[in-house]
């Protein structure tokens, strides 16, 4: 219990304020992110000497805390050594292990700009001997074009050096704030490590790769405060009990049976069976298609469900003549899960993913465990191409398979786009190294006056004054809070039958099920889908090595084309008839927590042949999703928040225009303070050369932006109104819709609410009606834009919503779509569809004409609802 209590108190009082250098006996070259402005910490109990290189100066300084060495120093007129800043490495000598613990510079009430500056190393021509400054790890090719050594903790130099093929020593792998490292730079320079460590790499080959990707696993799963990781197998992702289950065919099952077809076809529907003004998939950009569970070709319709393994086929003619059945059905096969589909000239994509078998459990595991969780193997994306030319013949042209999860997808043209992320998976433990207590750690672990539940605390001298000039008196007393620092060097240390130990994490033992995703498919035999020429690596080694992979296909033969790589998350995707962006917001080195000045980092990826990367460029804060992106006349624009609206230091909301120049994504303009205090971004969108943004904490309210100059983006327009919108949609040139939720003025959020803004006046918006709804109604718009269906000619609109109302009542809840139009300025609401079979599957709303008829569709599951509109009362 004692060792867990000083573990946990020490990362509290120590880790996250102070930082911790275990010192071995001898010499060892090391570095600090924190300046060390009292030498006098350096005992003579623990150290004998130190040395720094000043390379402004070429000399050598010098410290002692032993007079007789310092004095010796002085006669060869060595300087002295009176401090040492951040990113100054030096060798120590020590007389035996022991623990500096150095108080931590990260939490600095100094301003943000301030904060980042404290990442630069100054380096001077010719050798300099540094550390890193700020508390990273990253690969020593931030230092592009010098020679750097590093003496390693196993006391080993290693060597970074494009120019040599000198290979008596080992390869530099990594560099941590606490190493020290001789730089040789070419001429006078300054090297921002936040900035070096952004810009991205490739790979000679295979091993290169491979080695970097395993350099960075085992740095990433290497435990924070001396604590083992839960978790030390690491899958790709983990399945939900439902998707391995195999669906029942039965038909006696409503929830899962397949319906028969109602009629056996005999041809394929003729071009007069065609829909009129039929709604489409709800895009962000007009020629980018994205992928939805409902496509058509405005005779034959396409729906399917993520708890189904089949694709329905009906018809427009078949819905018109209110025949609900499917008319046909693909079946998948393998125990997966459809996630969405694509429909493009006669050839029907059907994205869907699955997960391995359970995995072994390892029987000399040493752990003790009551419940044995399962792990499972990679999850896997599977891309199957039919042809559906003839829906009565439906033909699979190609099936491919790629390890990894899928994050998003878009069709341009023929070409399909996949976004995926593959996290390695493996299984890591560390070597124990057992150790003789010092005489301050066994005072601790093994003296017997402390129980369980005691802690050592330190003593300090309270001075009390007397009243009307009474006498001073002191007194000793224990302070409130335990002297941790005076057991730092007992720190991660560890206890079990053969004596105690710390983990060595430096050399941990790794078995690597799978680095690295692969594909394969009907003509392409299983191979890497990732190549070292096409990933990209920032220089920070201290990271997740997840990889995001774009691949491209044809579509018409089913053909994989080519992938292109980054290591990192992409938490949010925009894709422009152009490029795809991809935005990482887990990319920041390191956060200011008081002034949380969260980066988002910004990678460009152009849709030629090639997949070309294009460039990489950082912004302040975090992108809300795909609309928060735009790219228009070669500008990008995107709109973050940093900081959370519970913080102490409130939010920031912000528009940044970037310009591609060359390979870097250049900030052109800015435009923050958006929002009230506390407010954070609800919702946007990007039409030509305006903005609108929705920000929110008790009220909404809606900016308009002009963003007709890149480098002055400006606010010229705002409303408030109670509640927020969370998707904003135009209506004609003059009008913005906005779905969201309703809300009190004092910000209680209550149920759906719409509402129509008029911004013909553009620094005036207004509110021209509103529909709102109980409290206990959601909808699927508010956070998939793709389940709203929208028809310009005569603005009608439908989406599903879920009425949760009754449910603590009578444990009912209702499965709608709801119908409405723009009208003459106003919201008019038609009778909705209401489905018998609730389901927590998405739903999707049709729209189409035929006969001179309109008609209103409601998918939900398998189930299918249509209904006449007259739209004329």
């Amino acid at each position: 219990m004692k060792k867990l209590l000083l573990g946990t108190l020490l990362c509290s009082s120590v880790v996250f304020a102070d930082s911790v250098l275990l010192l071995q006996k001898g010499w060892q070259l090391i570095g600090s992110s924190t300046p060390i402005e009292d030498m006098s910490r350096f005992s003579a109990e623990n150290v004998e000497e130190i040395w720094h290189y000043d390379a402004s100066q070429q000399q050598w300084l010098g410290y002692s805390p032993d007079s007789t060495i310092q004095a010796q120093m002085n006669d060869h007129n060595i300087s002295p050594l009176t401090s040492l800043h951040t990113w100054h490495g030096f060798w120590i000598k020590s007389k035996q292990d022991w623990a500096l613990t150095l108080e931590s510079t990260t939490l600095s009430t100094a301003p943000s700009d301030a904060n980042q500056a404290q990442d630069i190393i100054q380096l001077k021509e010719g050798w300099n001997l540094i550390s890193l400054p700020v508390d990273a790890v990253v690969s020593a090719n931030i230092f592009e074009g010098m020679t750097v050594w590093k003496y390693n903790p196993d006391r080993e130099w290693e060597l970074y050096d494009e120019e040599s093929s000198d290979t008596s020593f080992p390869q530099l792998g990594h560099i941590k704030n606490s190493d020290g490292i001789w730089v040789k730079a070419p001429k006078d320079t300054n090297v921002s490590v936040i900035d070096e460590a952004a810009k991205l790499h490739t790979f000679a080959s295979t091993e290169a790769m491979e080695s970097y990707i395993q350099e960075m696993l085992r740095l990433n799963a290497r435990p924070y405060c001396g604590i083992e990781p839960l978790i030390v197998s690491v899958p790709a992702t983990f399945a939900s009990e439902e998707a391995m289950v195999t669906t029942s065919t039965d038909s006696s099952s409503a929830d899962t049976a397949v319906p028969a077809p109602a009629e056996t076809p005999t041809s394929t529907p003729s071009t007069n069976e065609r829909a009129e003004d039929a709604t489409d998939t709800n895009r962000q950009e007009d020629d980018v298609d994205e992928s939805d569970i409902v496509k058509h070709d405005g005779v034959a319709i396409f729906y399917t469900s993520s708890t189904n393994q089949r694709v329905n086929i009906t018809t427009f003619s078949r819905l018109a003549a209110g025949k609900s059945d499917a008319l046909n059905t693909i079946d998948l096969e393998d125990q997966r899960s459809i996630d969405s589909l694509y429909l493009v000239e006669g050839k029907l994509v059907v994205l869907s993913y699955r997960y391995g078998d359970y995995a072994t459990i390892d029987e000399g595991s040493e752990m003790a465990v009551d419940t044995v969780y399962p792990s499972y193997d990679t999850q896997q994306l599977l891309v199957d191409i039919f042809d559906v030319s003839d829906i009565n013949n439906v033909e699979k042209i190609s099936s491919t398979t790629l390890d990894g999860s899928l994050n998003t997808s878009r069709v341009i043209g023929d070409t399909l786009y996949l976004v995926s992320q593959f996290s390695p998976q493996y299984t890591m433990d560390y070597p124990k190294e057992y150790m003789t207590l010092s005489d301050t750690c066994q005072s601790y672990f093994e003296n017997p006056s402390y129980d369980d539940y005691d802690e050592p605390v330190s003593t300090t001298t309270v001075s009390s004054e007397g009243t009307s000039g009474s006498a001073s008196t002191t007194s000793t007393s224990p302070t409130t809070e335990p002297d941790y620092r005076s057991y730092a060097e007992c720190y991660n240390i560890q206890h079990d039958s053969q004596g105690y130990f710390r983990y060595d994490y430096e050399h941990p033992n790794v078995s690597i099920t799978a680095l690295t995703p692969n594909i394969e498919g009907t003509s392409l035999n299983k191979q890497s889908l990732i190549h070292p020429s096409r990933l990209y690596a920032p220089a920070k080694h201290q990271q997740s090595p997840t990889m995001t992979t774009i691949s491209a296909f044809k579509i018409s033969d089913g053909t994989y084309q080519q992938s292109n790589s980054f290591i990192g998350y992409s938490n949010v995707e925009y894709a422009s008839s152009n490029a795809f962006y991809l935005v990482s917001e887990k990319y920041p080195i390191y956060y200011d927590f008081t002034n949380y000045k969260q980066r988002s980092m910004i990678y460009k990826f152009g849709f030629d042949s090639a997949l070309s990367y294009e460039g990489i460029g950082s912004v302040y804060g975090y992108a809300l999703n795909q609309f928060a992106l735009s790219e228009y006349q070669d500008i990008l624009r995107i709109a973050t928040t940093e900081g959370f609206s519970w913080g102490s230091t409130g939010t920031n909301n912000s528009i940044y225009t970037l310009a591609d120049q060359g390979d870097q994504l250049n900030i052109q303009g800015v435009l923050s303070g958006l929002g009230k205090a506390n407010e954070t971004i609800y919702a946007v969108r990007f039409m030509g050369d305006k903005g609108y943004v929705v920000t929110f904490e008790q009220t909404d309210p809606l900016y308009t932006l002009d963003l007709s100059d890149p480098t002055s983006p400006q606010n010229v327009g705002e409303l408030h109104v109670n509640g927020y919108s969370s998707y904003l949609h135009p209506i004609g040139e003059d009008k913005l819709l906005g779905i969201g939720r309703d809300a009190t003025e004092s910000g209680q959020v209550l149920g759906l609410k719409l509402e129509l803004f008029d911004i013909s006046d553009f620094t005036h918006p207004s509110s021209l009606d509103s529909i709102t709804y109980a409290q206990g109604t959601y909808s699927e718009l508010e956070y998939n834009h793709k389940a709203l269906a929208y028809r310009n000619s005569d603005q009608l609109f439908a989406f599903p919503y879920v009425n949760y109302g009754d449910y603590y009542t009578n444990y009912q809840s209702s499965n709608y779509l709801g119908v409405y139009q723009v009208k003459e300025n106003a919201l008019i609401a038609y009778d909705p569809l209401e489905a018998s079979n609730y389901s927590w599957d998405q739903a999707r709303g049709l729209i189409f004409d035929m006969n001179a008829t309109t008609y209103v569709s409601f998918f939900s599951g398998d189930t299918v609802l249509t209904k006449e509109l007259n739209t004329t009362n």
